[in-house]
Order: C-alpha cells, then structure tokens, then sequence
C-alpha cells in the first residue's frame, strides 16, 4: 500500500475501533500499535507481523500489545494470521493499602487537604470497597446505583463488559446525599483528572510512605473483603477478572502473612495434663 491508502486504512480502523471498543484509552493503545507497524511495513501479512513481532520479543509489554492491536486489526479487515502466545510478564512489588493505614494515615489529612474534602473522602472508600477501576467510578451514572437491592451495575467495563458489585452498608447514606445533591445524571459528575489529583496530593504534598495510584484502592479493597470472609472465586466475579490467577495477584499476598495463618491452625489437640 502507498502512504494514501495506509492513510486511508488507519482513519477506517480508528473508526471501527471508536465503534467497537468503549475505552478511549484502548482505542488509543491500539491505534498507536497499528500506526508503528504501518511506518516500518507497508503491507499486514503474515510475514511482516512476524517480523515486527520478532522485533519486539524481549519488550514484553509491547509485544502483547501489538499481538492484542494486530487481532483486532485482522477482525477488522476479516484477515487470518497466526500469532504466538503472549508472554506472562512477572509480577511488580506493587504497594498496597490495609483499612487502619486509609482510616488512620491518609483519610484523617483530607480535610487540610481539599476544600470538598468529604466528597473525596467518600470516593476513595467508595473506590477501595466496591473495587471498581477509575474509568468505571467517572462513568457511573445515578440509574445504576439500586439502594434497595445494594447493587451497582457497572456498564461497558474493562474489555466492554457488564458485571455487578455492592453498595457497603457504611457508605450507603453519605453515598445517597452525594447523588442527591447532584444535579446532573452523573453519579458524581468527575473527571479522571479528579481522582488522579486527589493521589498526587496525598503522594506529594501529605509525602506518604507508599506511592499509591488510583488502583491501589482496587487491590486494597480485594485483600480487605478476602481478609474478611470473601472468596476467591466471589473476588474474581466482583472484580470482573477472567482468571482466579489474575485475582490471587491482586492479593500481592507477603509470604509471612501467609505462615502467621498456617501457624495458626490447628492439627493436633493437645491432651489435658491428668
């Protein structure tokens, strides 16, 4: 193809993927991906995304990716190519939260913080216990918020998906007079610039001792309710993981915590002295 028609082809995919895909931030990713093959290569076939590919193997983030951008682009123009499996990328140290360090260490500073410091306050618990990601919390509409039944449905989710969480009794009532009290159909009526400047502040100007982002509510709130009687299996359904694998990770488990539990249980019961 000439540099009309590659032309021509991205402005096609981007639609398509405008059409098909409900986050901006995946349509960006996979544009950019196709957009790097179409300035090295001038025609998709087997031969060259392998060689794209090949060049990519040891940028694993890139190389699933592209494999990820690369089949989206064979749907669209109803092409077949074989791809590799992706590569399994090991696991950062990331940081996480307990429930004393939110309530005790960070939450309390809010009110020197912010100025609307208790609508803050209630979007990072209301983050932390319904597990939802920042793209979900900013797209929440009042209609899919149900007090009588507890439940939130999450529409167009990671991967344009639908699921369902909770509405935490201890949140229920400050969560009803926010929604209230807002005029639009917007749940909160916030942007992502929002939240992400609400954990700039607590990482810079409070100088916490962890570096946390937005979705380190979302493992807090995972290792929180498993501490608590939630389920694996119930966690991945909240959480909206394809794999259990996905959802142990989210843990980030220490293997000390893990032999203070195994110590504890009990095997052998110990006969009283006669």
């Amino acid at each position: 193809m000439n540099t009309e028609e590659i032309t021509m082809q991205l402005n096609e995919f981007k639609n398509y993927l405008q059409l098909n895909i409900n986050s901006k931030k995946t349509v960006k990713d996979y544009l950019g991906r196709i957009q790097y093959f179409f300035r090295r290569y001038n025609e998709f076939n087997q031969e060259t995304v392998n060689d794209c590919l090949t060049s990519l193997v040891d940028k694993k983030s890139a190389f699933n990716l592209s494999i990820a951008s690369f089949k989206k682009y064979c749907l669209f123009k109803k092409i077949n190519i074989e791809f590799p499996k992706q590569k399994k990328i090991a696991p950062k140290n990331i940081s996480t939260l307990t429930r004393d360090e939110i309530e005790k260490e960070i939450l309390p500073y809010f009110p020197h913080l912010f100025k609307d410091f208790k609508k803050r306050m209630l979007i990072f618990r209301f983050m932390m216990l319904t597990l939802m990601r920042i793209s979900e919390v900013i797209k929440l509409n009042k209609e899919d918020i149900d007090f009588e039944t507890g439940k939130i449905n999450i529409k167009y989710a990671k991967g344009d998906k639908h699921r369902e969480t909770f509405i935490h009794p201890d949140i229920s009532e400050d969560l009803k007079n926010i929604i209230n009290n807002e005029r639009s159909h917007s749940a909160f009526n916030i942007s992502r610039l929002y939240i992400e400047y609400m954990f700039r502040k607590i990482n810079t100007y409070l100088n916490y001792k962890k570096h946390i982002t937005p979705h380190t509510t979302r493992r807090a709130g995972a290792k929180f309710l498993y501490e608590n009687g939630i389920t694996l299996k119930e966690l991945k359904e909240i959480l909206g993981h394809e794999s259990l694998e996905t959802t142990i990770k989210y843990l980030n488990t220490d293997i000390d915590d893990i032999q203070k539990k195994y110590n504890k249980i009990k095997y052998l019961t110990k006969r009283k002295k006669k």
